[in-house]
């Protein structure tokens, strides 16, 4: 008896084995299905960044910073049991240049000539850009010098067009509403500080030829350098428009 259920004992044991050597085996196909099944992704990902970076470089130039955020893409894997061709891909977008934050992307797969899979993807490519931010909190009025700026590096595609990029483009303007610190901003919350204030007694220099009449007026509007300007002649009474010279004489041609 006890021989018996040694043999028993034995035969069940092996009978383990044999089941987890089986369970380890399928699931060795299983990973190499998958590996196998993972390259059409692995190839998709691979050519949506090179086919993105390609498209930058050739529209802007290389030196800026650029990160390329990919989706899953479990849509191309493959089973290369059904489709054994060399896998390839066909990439193309509509997408404006250069490319930047949400562009969508045809894409392709084939397994030699023969189309497995066609899908949108909709990559987000974030570039890098130069710009300007104050130190501090500017009041309106704040007429700007250098040191209330720093360069900042931000995502292009989250920029307005006419965000200041320079500090050449603001330095001696004036700030027309208040700028928050560490925000970027832009030009039209600028402008020429002026040399004529509304109200300000004024010049006016009326030229014709080389007939030259002066006479004072009053300033309708406020004015910087080159600024065309609604002037009261005082004597005439007669509203006048001219341009603002770097002394803060407004010159009317007649």
């Amino acid at each position: 008896m006890q021989q018996e259920m040694q043999r028993q004992s034995s035969g069940g044991a092996s009978a383990r084995r044999v089941l987890l050597l089986a369970v380890t085996v399928a699931q060795l196909f299983m990973l190499a299905g998958s590996a196998t099944a993972g390259e059409g992704e692995r190839l998709v990902r691979r050519d949506i960044e090179r086919f993105i970076r390609s498209r930058i470089e050739s529209s802007e130039g290389q030196g800026r910073k650029t990160s390329i955020d990919v989706p899953p893409l479990t849509a191309f894997f493959v089973d290369q049991k059904r489709f054994p061709g060399k896998l390839r891909t066909e990439i193309s977008t509509r997408a404006p240049e250069p490319l930047r934050g949400r562009a969508p992307l045809a894409v392709a797969l084939y397994a030699g000539d023969l189309l497995v899979k066609r899908s949108v993807v909709t990559p987000y490519i974030r570039r890098s850009e130069s710009v300007l931010v104050p130190l501090r909190d500017l009041r309106v009025g704040t007429i700007l010098a250098p040191g209330d700026f720093v360069v900042v590096e931000r995502d292009a595609a989250r920029l307005q067009r006419d965000v200041v990029r320079d500090v050449s483009e603001v330095v001696g303007l004036r700030t027309k509403r208040s700028l928050r610190k560490d925000r970027t901003f832009r030009s039209s919350q600028v402008e020429s500080v002026p040399i004529v204030e509304r109200g300000d007694r004024v010049q006016i220099v009326l030229q014709s030829g080389s007939l030259v009449i002066n006479s004072i007026g009053k300033a309708k509007e406020a004015g910087a350098y080159g600024d065309l300007i609604r002037v009261v002649n005082t004597d005439s009474r007669r509203e006048i428009s001219g341009r603002v010279d770097q002394e803060g004489r407004v010159h009317v041609a007649f």
